[in-house]
């Protein structure tokens, strides 16, 4: 038997912390991971690509702890390692506080 180096499920924090320890990217934030969830719900992207986990047909629900959102963490990875997420990276420099974009 194979000893696995994560929990069962995880949220959307301890998500992108593991597959940031993992080497699936570089950085990850969990807003990132929940805007790259978000982006994956379009109808235009096809549906063997899209986001696992949600309400929808084809899809594994959350788990529910409290607020928290928790996702099968093996389905997760699976999911990661056949789409791995793109994106334009962390801001190269911090912005000003009320800097306009």
């Amino acid at each position: 038997m194979t000893t696995r180096d994560y929990p069962d499920y995880v949220s959307f924090t301890d998500a992108a912390a593991l597959i940031v320890q993992r080497g699936l990217v570089g950085s990850m934030t969990p807003r990132g991971l929940r805007y790259m969830a978000g982006a994956r719900l379009s109808k235009e992207i096809p549906p063997e690509q899209r986001w696992p986990f949600g309400d929808e047909a084809g899809q594994e629900p959350y788990l529910r702890g409290g607020r928290t959102r928790m996702m099968r963490t093996d389905r997760l990875l699976e999911y990661l390692e056949k789409y791995p997420p793109t994106g334009r990276g962390p801001a190269r420099k911090a912005r000003a506080a009320g800097a306009e974009s």
